[in-house]
């Protein structure tokens, strides 16, 4: 035997690889695993060589179209799956050629109920027979895999063969030839393709098929529905299973499903049971196994339904409304089927569980809402809530508190001291009340305004306008009104003088009849005038007090 192998050409194992793990997928796709796995199995068929290889002289071999292989493999009790191998096949071909292995080794299969894919590899020795009479031992070794067909399984009790068909099996076997002239490579890349019987013998298989039944409730009033569902174990996965449902109370809804549903309307009070069988029709024995829950039935209790309300909100104006919301529930479970209110004042509507309560036309006070609840036995229940009715007191009005007058005929639009002394009062008003303000209405019927302008621009002053301005600038730059709170307006009807109207907060100048026939005065277009009220003296052009030239008469006084 040679004492020298080589290195194994990698592209050789990769494709026989590739095509062992191609032959294993298709298997796959189509597998489920199934319960029963033999303990061993024996193989016998056709084989096919192609050797891969030279004898002397570079002569390279031919293909053994003629040949068998013989395998046993016995599967491990800790991983059913995985075997040991022994393999051993023989070649003739023409001109004296032959090849005979013998090896050993592993071999994983994933046992299903159709196709069984599996995967190995080994290693052992070759004789190779050449046609120079050359009879030789090498060592081998080598990767394969394939896929069988399962067409009988055998029984539980594992004293029946199962059967298979070898459909393919497809092996790389790397070895050595040592010729007497060194002409050819020593290595030989064989791919061996089996095809044959499989016989397994004995079983692992797992436990026996179980089922487990439970109900959900386990108890309920009667008329109340029951769900009751079956669970297997130790079915195969793949295999799909049937139940099948009976019981001895109620009536059963979609027993042909894992769940059933169980309608106990009419069902006396008492204990009663689903039973549930679970069937696996591929199994011809010990397929199946049955289980049952247990549940009990309550007669209806006759309790009213308990109800409750909330308003929201619980204090209204009177006029405005309050959604009032009801809730019920039945301690039997029954059904609420409408609701109804009546109300101690004003008028609610609503058949819901929400209602609304109209305020309008009740006095101050509470107002009392009662909800009753009927169920689906006609039976009733009452709640009550409170609304809180506020009748708010009548809103303020602006009133004329006050007028001003302009006596001045050169300057008619001027705010004098006597004026100022009433602005005074009215400032002191207004800084002691935050959130009101005044309305200053401007008269000048019938009086002959003075020209202003220049030019082209020159034209009559609007007086009325002009005399609620300078009121209003006297007030902002003298006493620090905000000017937001001094609101201007012209009117008719009087003349040399100006009202001015308190207009507290909540009022509504709209319903003020002291502004009616009134209109705005556009501040844009008419400006407080230069001289609109006499400065104080601390504003007044100051004194010079550097020496006087001589011949120079003294500056005149500011004018009042």
């Amino acid at each position: 035997m040679s004492s020298r192998i080589g290195i194994v050409p990698t592209r050789h194992i990769a494709k026989t690889i590739a095509l062992a793990i191609v032959l294993c997928l298709c298997g796959a796709y189509a597998a489920a695993q199934v319960t029963l796995q033999p303990q061993a199995e024996v193989f016998a068929g056709y084989s096919w060589l192609h050797p891969g290889g030279h004898y002397d002289y570079g002569q390279a071999t031919v293909d053994h179209a003629t040949g068998m292989d013989e395998s046993f493999v016995w599967y491990t009790p800790f991983a059913h799956n995985l075997g040991v191998l022994v393999d051993s096949s023989q070649h003739w071909g023409v001109d004296d050629q032959s090849i005979y292995y013998v090896l050993g080794g592993l071999q994983y299969k994933y046992h299903t109920d159709s196709f069984s894919p599996f995967f190995r590899v080994f290693a052992g020795a070759t004789r190779q027979v050449a046609p120079t009479y050359i009879d030789e031992w090498n060592a081998a070794l080598g990767v394969g895999g394939g896929f069988d067909y399962n067409v009988w399984h055998g029984s539980m009790g594992g004293h029946d063969p199962s059967l298979a068909i070898r459909v393919a099996q497809v092996d790389y076997i790397y070895s050595n030839y040592n010729p007497i002239f060194q002409v050819a490579s020593k290595q030989w890349n064989s791919i061996r393709l089996s095809a044959g019987l499989v016989v397994g013998l004995g079983n692992y298989y797992t436990p026996t098929p179980a089922a487990a039944c439970t109900a959900q409730p386990t108890e309920v009033t009667e008329g109340e529905p029951v769900t009751v569902t079956a669970t297997g174990s130790n079915f195969n996965p793949k295999h799909p299973v049937g139940y099948a449902w009976t019981t001895n109370g109620g009536k059963l809804d979609s027993s042909d499903k894992q769940s059933a549903r169980i309608d106990t309307t009419g069902v006396a009070a008492g204990s009663y049971s689903a039973n549930a069988t679970i069937s696996d029709a591929k199994i011809k024995k010990g397929g199946s196994a049955t289980c049952a829950a247990s549940f009990t039935v309550k007669a209806k209790p006759m309790n009213p339904p308990q109800v409750s309300c909330s308003a929201n909100p619980s204090t209204v104006q009177s006029g405005n409304p309050s959604t009032i919301t009801a809730s019920a529930n039945s301690p039997d479970n029954a059904q609420i089927t409408g609701y109804s209110y009546t109300a101690s004042a004003g008028r609610v509507s609503g058949t819901g569980t929400t209602a609304t309560l109209d305020t309008a036309g009740a006095g101050a006070g509470p107002v009392s809402v009662t909800v009753t609840a009927t169920d689906a036995r006609n039976l009733t229940g009452n709640g009550t809530c409170t609304v809180n009715v506020e009748v708010p007191p009548p809103p303020p009005t602006c009133s004329k508190i006050n007028s001003i007058q302009f006596p001045d005929l050169k300057r008619p639009w001027r705010v004098d001291n006597t004026a100022k002394a009433i602005l005074d009062d009215v400032a002191s008003k207004l800084k002691n009340d935050p959130n009101a303000k005044i309305v200053i209405i401007g008269y000048a019927d019938g009086e002959k305004a003075p020209m202003e302008g220049t030019g082209k621009n020159r034209h009559p002053m609007n007086l009325a306008a002009q005399r609620a301005v300078n009121a209003k600038a006297y007030l902002v730059q003298q006493q620090g009104i905000d000017p937001s709170r001094v609101e201007v307006r012209q009117g008719t009807g009087q003349q040399k003088v100006a009202d001015i109207v308190w207009v507290p907060q909540g009022s509504d100048e709209n319903t003020c009849a002291d502004l009616q026939n009134t209109t705005p005065v556009d501040e844009s277009v008419v400006k407080p005038s230069e001289n609109a009220y006499p400065k104080p003296r601390a504003e007044a052009a100051p004194m010079h007090h550097h020496k006087k030239a001589a011949g120079t008469a003294p500056a005149a006084a500011p004018q009042q």
